[in-house]
């Protein structure tokens, strides 16, 4: 018994190869999860290289900042693009996974490659949130021109940060903008309250949302009884 066949009977039922010319939007779904999964993941690898490695710790946060900010959108974009592409497969009576553009086509699906496919995308967005999120946690918030925090812990920098006044254009920084001989660094990025924070906040909860998403649409069965 062939892979496809073994999870077929695991995964599918009675699935048929999909014919993407026919099933509409299914095909620019497939593309564009392969292309953004195929893009995150180098990506990720070498911004993770990035936020281990130097001396300077301000720099490694805010490094980190962004990396998580742009793993949960692209995770968000991910599940989207899944739980659209399981919903037309189920319309069209087809394979409810997607392939992966870059190794499968119309007529040559292979179940390993689609489901590895899916596992790599999700266990590399898990890695780069976690690795990103805890140097990110790391951060003390520190004013502008100061070389100590405002607090010593991540939140109790924040408290301060929030509830002070300050009408500079640049008040606070994520971390320490000065390295160990006083020269100031150029990549730390400015710490703005009610923005940088709800920023990955909002991000979060667009990520849970489209996984919520993602898991009504597996279990939902009304759009496999339509077409």
């Amino acid at each position: 018994m062939s892979n496809n066949a073994i999870l077929e009977r695991l995964f599918g039922g009675q699935i048929s190869l999909p014919n993407f010319r026919r099933f509409g939007p299914m095909l620019p779904l497939a593309k564009f999860w392969t292309w953004l999964g195929n893009y995150f993941l180098p990506v990720a690898v070498a911004w993770g290289y990035f936020v281990r490695s130097g001396s300077d710790e301000g720099v490694r946060i805010s490094r980190g900042y962004w990396g998580l900010t742009a793993s949960l959108l692209v995770g968000s974009l991910l599940t989207v693009a899944l739980a659209m592409y399981v919903q037309e497969a189920k319309r069209a009576k087809a394979i409810r996974v997607p392939p992966n553009t870059a190794f499968e086509g119309d007529a040559d699906r292979n179940l390993v490659i689609s489901w590895g496919t899916i596992a790599t995308y999700f266990l590399a967005v898990l890695v780069s949130v976690i690795t990103f999120g805890t140097r990110y946690a790391d951060s003390k918030i520190h004013a502008w021109d100061k070389t100590v925090p405002l607090a010593d812990s991540f939140w109790g920098s924040r408290v301060l940060a929030w509830t002070q006044s300050c009408s500079k254009s640049s008040c606070y920084s994520m971390g320490n903008r000065f390295d160990a001989g006083g020269k100031e660094l150029e990549f730390v990025d400015q710490y703005i309250p009610y923005l940088t924070d709800p920023a990955v906040f909002v991000l979060g909860l667009l990520f849970i949302a489209s996984l919520v998403a993602l898991l009504m649409t597996i279990l939902n069965r009304s759009s496999a009884s339509q077409g």
